[in-house]
């Protein structure tokens, strides 16, 4: 057990491990070359209760914590195929976002199909001239009469043509120096791929994934103040606090993802023999294997800790940070190794490394850059200058 694991989670670890284990490479194959949701998959995690892990009992949910998602992804993610990181859309920005932030009505109408299985989230956030300065954002709903008015473009937006709800980020009131947080709003947009005054580009991305990305433009689009989450110029705020789950999530992933490249390298070591006795009897293949799994260990100590602070209403920001900046580079090593361990047949579509190296080296860049993870901790943490 890791830090903080009880019997409990032994119990989810075995439960998860059996719903990706009934889900193959061929399967999660077959969705990345069709660009086709995993709907199985969606519905068995949904069917075990796992869709509402952190959603409260009352609205359908298994009334548990962040901590508990975090093994989920870990194991789903070490399980192959890309199940880990399904959770960061809808579980985090829709549920723990409405969970945490959403009025009662919000609660009741959106909650429960999270839980179920029913309703998918995409997240409009990133726009062309602002990457990751959400303060600069320039996607702005002008109010009028109760009703405001979207005008504005984002980019990389990922699983529009699946979601039945967009958590958009608009500015609606101007950025002001002396209070800069003020006048950031989130929307809840449902059917945002139908929606008069969306209209969607489709990225060309060579990452292997089963989701489509976006450029998203935003003519008129018409929303309400129903459809606010929190309160109208407060959003920053809430965004940020969604935002280190996301950090979370995305370190479990990276860490699963990490653990499958050790997991499928120790096996192909084993089988594969040279010179009259496996490959892996040889410490020049052994032991930068080995390294990367303690450095994946040690990851994985500082992610738990994180999210123990997020389930005890804890500030968590820096161990949400670390996390990430840790199994992104620990995950990316181990993909790294387990492909040179497979010498050319690491490069092949019959085995999974290179794969599982794609993806895991996005995780350096998004959902935020390595580069700003290590400016917060320089400037938060450490006191330092800020840097940019």
């Amino acid at each position: 057990m890791a830090l903080g694991e009880s019997e409990l989670h032994d119990l989810i670890r075995e439960s998860v491990r059996g719903i990706a284990d009934d889900f193959g490479r061929e399967y999660w194959q077959q969705h990345i070359d069709d660009k086709e949701f995993p709907e199985e998959y969606w519905q068995a995690l949904a069917d075990d209760g796992w869709l509402g892990v952190t959603i409260p009992e009352e609205y359908g949910g298994e009334g548990l914590g962040m901590l508990e998602m975090s093994i989920i992804i870990e194991e789903l993610s070490r399980g192959g195929g890309q199940g880990g990181i399904i959770f960061v859309l809808t579980p985090v920005f829709g549920g723990i976002g409405i969970q945490r932030h959403g009025n009662e009505q919000q609660k009741e109408e959106y909650l429960p199909k999270i839980a179920d299985g029913d309703m998918k989230f995409c997240m409009a956030l990133t726009e062309p001239e602002a990457g990751t300065n959400t303060l600069n954002i320039s996607t702005h709903a002008e109010k009028t009469d109760g009703e405001f008015s979207v005008n504005g473009q984002k980019t990389f937006i990922s699983g529009v043509e699946n979601a039945d709800t967009m958590l958009l980020v608009a500015r609606t009131s101007e950025f002001d120096k002396s209070n800069p947080t003020h006048g950031v709003t989130l929307f809840l947009v449902d059917d945002p791929a139908e929606r008069d005054g969306i209209s969607l580009s489709e990225l060309d991305t060579t990452v292997p994934w089963f989701e489509r990305q976006y450029q998203v433009q935003f003519d008129d689009l018409r929303v309400t103040e129903d459809d606010i989450l929190g309160t109208e110029d407060g959003g920053l705020y809430l965004l940020w606090d969604t935002l280190n789950t996301e950090r979370l999530g995305g370190a479990a992933s990276a860490l699963g993802g990490g653990l499958r490249a050790v997991d499928l390298a120790v096996e192909y070591t084993q089988d594969r023999e040279v010179f009259g006795q496996p490959i892996g009897a040889h410490q020049g293949i052994q032991h930068p294997i080995a390294e990367s799994y303690a450095k994946l260990m040690a990851a994985r100590e500082i992610l738990y800790k994180g999210a123990k602070k997020w389930d005890d209403d804890e500030d968590c920001g820096l161990e949400a940070n670390v996390a990430k900046l840790l199994t992104s580079r620990a995950g990316t090593e181990a993909a790294d190794r387990a492909i040179q361990a497979h010498g050319g047949n690491g490069f092949t579509r019959e085995y999974e490394v290179y794969d599982i190296w794609q993806n895991l080296r996005l995780t350096q860049t998004a959902p935020v850059s390595n580069e700003m993870v290590l400016n917060f901790i320089g400037e938060h943490q450490l006191g330092m200058p800020r840097s940019y």
